[in-house]
Formats: C-alpha cells, structure tokens, sequence
C-alpha cells in the first residue's frame, strides 16, 4: 500500500514536470518560447537639437492619439493627461491583430486647439485637421499651449508578439518676446502678430486658413520710460513664410509693419526654426524707426536706415 502511494506521487510530480517544460520557456536567450503576449504599445521621443538636447523629462503632460487602420479610415482616439510624457510612459492599447498608423498631438489642449470631427469608419486620414482657436474676427486671444506632433505609418500587429511602436515628437509652437523702447510714453500702442499658420493636416503640414491675429501678454510696467513688452505663443514657423510684426499706435494707425521671419528672426544666422523655438527680438525706435535690432542677442543690420 505504501509503495503504490509513492508511485503514484511519482507520477504526479512526473506530470507536473512536463507541464511546465510543455507549457512554460525555460530558455535563457528565449529561443523557441511560444509567445502569447500579443499587444500595442506606443512609446514617444522629443526630437531636439542634438547641440542642446533636452531631456524628455521638459515634456508635456498631456496627449491626444487619433488611430487610422491601412486604409487610413478614423478607428478611434485615445486621451491620456495628468501623465508626464517622457522616455518612461508607455501608452498600451487595446489591439492585438490588424494594421494601424498613428497621428499623435501632444500637449493637445481643449482650451487652445480643436480638430476636425472624427467619425468611426467613416472619417478618413486626409479630412483630419487640427486648428487654433479663434474668435469670430480672427483674433487668437487665448495663447496657444505647448504643442507637438507626431506620426507613424502602418504598423501590422502580430498576434503572438507585443508590438511597440516609437513615434517622434516635434514641437510646434514658439514663443517670442516682443521688447519695443522709446515708443509712447503713454504706453498706449499694440504689437502683435500676423499669420496664416492656424491649421494642419495630419503630417502637421500647413492647411489653407484664414490669416489670423496672435494677440500678446503684456508685461506690467509702472514705469513710463521702460520698453513695451510682448510675450507671444505662435504656432509653427518657417523661413519661406511671411508673418508680419505689426505695432499699432492708439489710434489703430499701423506705425511698424515688418516681416517677422525675412527681416527680423531670419537676420539671425544661428537660427534653426526646426530646433529654436524661442526668440527675443529686441528694437530700439526713433518714432517709429527702427534704429536697432536684436535677435536673441545677435544685432542685425537694418538696410534701410
């Protein structure tokens, strides 16, 4: 009786043995293992200036991913906020078969930005488009936030391996610091910014659009003889393009009207508008002459003086 009872745990602990051998990898380099982890997972990078880069830890907080199947027909969107997007964050997605291509905004703010109506099925790639908001006239009172983009082609998924795609964000928004001395004393002229550079498509290239006016932070100043100080969030710019830096006089008489790119950030021979998103343009005016300007510290020669 003894002995059938240890034959008969032998043959269990035997059983239990090639289950696991059976079922389970004990292989160290995993060679052979049957894999049934099938999945997505989206991962995100910043691209930077490789002369100064920042780390992904700067990013931003928020992200808005918009998913696409082969035939670039709208399949669904997927939010996540109050989350640092940086080299750690993973975004896990539900999908285990099929072709997908991903357009990501990072950064993507109600408050500042809207899209296109997305309908499931129906909706394809090339009709998605993101726009800053604006008033009725065109004015964009609310300054944009902190904005990149984002996008992969077609990714086809494998049932029995997990798939983690790596998609690369660029910003695109920019920040500019208007400093204006010796204009009126009264402090009582406008600056602001002109552009046609409001809408994109889902490669984040521009998108016909009305002009639209970026309307500045003013910095607070008690005293008369201080500069007039402009903070501006612009979106996306480029050499080729032609923006406009407007100052206004209190009657609304439109006393300096110049090319921001071609004549003012462009004059900057450092300048990468890929990588640089932060400009300070500096100029001193003799009623309303330029006399001298500055681009993030570089003074440029002003050829009509």
């Amino acid at each position: 009786m003894f002995t059938c009872k240890i034959e008969a745990g032998f043959r269990v602990f035997i059983f239990i043995i090639l289950h696991f051998v059976l079922t389970n990898c004990i292989r160290e380099d995993m060679s052979g293992c049957p894999r049934d982890d099938g999945g997505l997972a989206l991962k995100f990078s910043y691209d930077t200036n490789a002369d100064s880069r920042l780390s992904t830890a700067q990013g931003v907080d928020r992200l808005a991913v918009f998913i696409f199947d082969e035939k670039g027909l709208f399949i669904s969107q997927v939010n996540d906020s109050m989350t640092l997007i940086n080299d750690d964050y993973a975004m896990e997605l539900p999908y285990k078969q099929g072709s997908y291509q991903f357009v990501a905004w990072g950064g993507y703010d109600k408050s500042t930005y809207q899209t296109s109506e997305c309908v499931p099925g129906k909706t394809y790639i090339d009709d998605f488009f993101l726009s800053v908001k604006r008033q009725e006239d065109n004015r964009v009172t609310n300054q944009p936030k902190l904005l990149y983009h984002g996008m992969h082609d077609i990714v086809e998924l494998n049932s029995k391996e997990k798939t983690i795609v790596l998609i690369n964000l660029k910003q695109m928004t920019n920040h500019i610091r208007v400093i204006a001395h010796n204009l009126n004393q009264d402090r009582s002229d406008n600056i602001y910014i002109e552009d046609n550079n409001g809408k994109y498509g889902y490669d984040s290239q521009f998108s016909d659009d009305d002009r639209i006016t970026y309307i500045p932070i003013y910095e607070a100043s008690s005293e008369q003889s201080n500069p007039l100080i402009a903070d501006f969030n612009v979106m996306r710019l480029e050499k080729d393009r032609e923006p406009r830096l407007r100052i206004a006089d209190k009657t609304g008489t439109i006393r300096y009207d110049e090319n921001l790119i071609g004549k003012l950030i462009g004059g900057n021979p450092n300048i990468d508008f890929e990588h640089n998103h932060d400009f300070t343009i500096e100029i001193s005016f003799d009623n309303y002459i330029p006399v001298i300007i500055k681009i993030n510290g570089w003074e440029i020669v002003n050829e009509e003086i």
